[in-house]
């Protein structure tokens, strides 16, 4: 799937309009870096509170994963992630599973898509 596919190049253009602004060649390098390293500590929070149905946990987790996917133009895992937190607001256990299923989907996407990024 290409790039453009997954990471929405609108976004991805504003990055690079603050990378040049910044002076910071690496910007979106370090951004990226930043969700690479940060995101399968998110990933295993929510599958635990999943688990232990701890809807608070998966609510807030999500949300600051949805941020974070949105910030990069991961519009796709960020949707996932808006209903997963929507799901776990309305306790809706069946539905947060089933949103974190396609988080998970997105996730070796975006990853390999970030892994691109100059």
């Amino acid at each position: 799937m290409p790039t453009d596919e997954i990471l929405d190049p609108a976004v991805l253009a504003e990055l690079r309009r603050a990378q040049e602004a910044y002076a910071n060649p690496t910007f979106i390098q370090q951004l990226a870096g930043l969700f690479q390293a940060n995101t399968p500590g998110k990933m295993g929070r929510i599958r635990e509170a999943i688990a232990a149905r701890d809807a608070g946990t998966i609510e807030q987790v999500a949300h600051t994963l949805k941020t974070n996917c949105a910030m990069l133009g991961a519009t796709r895992m960020a949707d996932a992630c808006a209903r997963m937190e929507s799901a776990a607001a309305d306790a809706d256990a069946s539905a947060a599973t089933a949103a974190m299923k396609e988080v998970e989907e997105q996730l070796p996407l975006v990853l390999a898509a970030l892994s691109t990024l100059e």
